[in-house]
């Protein structure tokens, strides 16, 4: 039988000069960035909390992006758009189902206990951890992410009142604020979540006001 490797895990503890907090920030980093892209956020959010930045699988290397990484292919489709390899971004979901909680509880903290903040396609992985209940967490940031219907499904749902942060950059080139005004609307329409919402004129990443408001939801949890 043959055992699928670990994920490369970067795991920052909580800064020296404050309290320790018994809470976990996963990151999930984007398409062409790498488990050390969100790791500056930790100091800036929550700087007791303990951050695990899992890095994805797929080496971009080859494709001329040394240092980037993929959690799933992408491809121009003939509409124009992005076509998305459903099969392994399903793989990449097991593979955190797996890796997260281990991960976690080798820093002596709960899933229950810790935050999954995922951006762009880190933020794709985190709804469908969250929407189809693959592993027990205690709130999602999900930024700049895509609607996909593999995801947002008639079967997925949230516990009653589960706090969920979504963002995006209303100037965003690669995937359009429509986007995250889809997912707010399902998350509102069909789900018991809590949500908090956050847009600005920024382009495909996190601006000041969404951190600020980031900050401000995390220190709530």
């Amino acid at each position: 039988m043959t055992t699928e490797p670990a994920l490369r895990t970067v795991v920052l503890p909580p800064s020296s000069d404050t309290p320790p907090a018994d809470r976990g920030l996963v990151l999930l980093h984007g398409y062409g960035a790498n488990a050390a892209d969100l790791l500056p956020l930790r100091d800036a959010l929550a700087p007791n909390w303990t951050a695990v930045a899992l890095e994805a699988p797929i080496d971009l290397g080859p494709m001329g992006m040394p240092g980037g990484r993929a959690w799933f292919h992408i491809s121009p489709d003939p509409g124009g758009g992005i076509a998305y390899d459903t099969e392994g971004a399903e793989a990449a979901i097991a593979m955190l189902e797996r890796e997260i909680p281990k991960t976690l509880e080798a820093s002596g903290l709960a899933p229950e206990r810790a935050v999954v903040l995922g951006f762009s396609q880190g933020a794709m992985l985190g709804h469908g951890l969250l929407l189809h209940q693959r592993v027990p967490i205690g709130g999602l940031a999900a930024c700049s992410g895509r609607m996909i219907p593999e995801v947002f499904t008639d079967e997925a749902t949230t516990p009653e009142q589960f706090p969920v942060f979504l963002s995006h950059g209303t100037l965003d080139e690669l995937i359009p604020v429509a986007s995250g005004h889809a997912i707010r609307a399902f998350y509102e329409r069909d789900t018991p979540a809590e949500v908090t919402w956050c847009e600005e004129a920024v382009g495909h990443g996190i601006g000041p006001d969404t951190a600020a408001a980031l900050r401000g939801w995390m220190q709530t949890r």
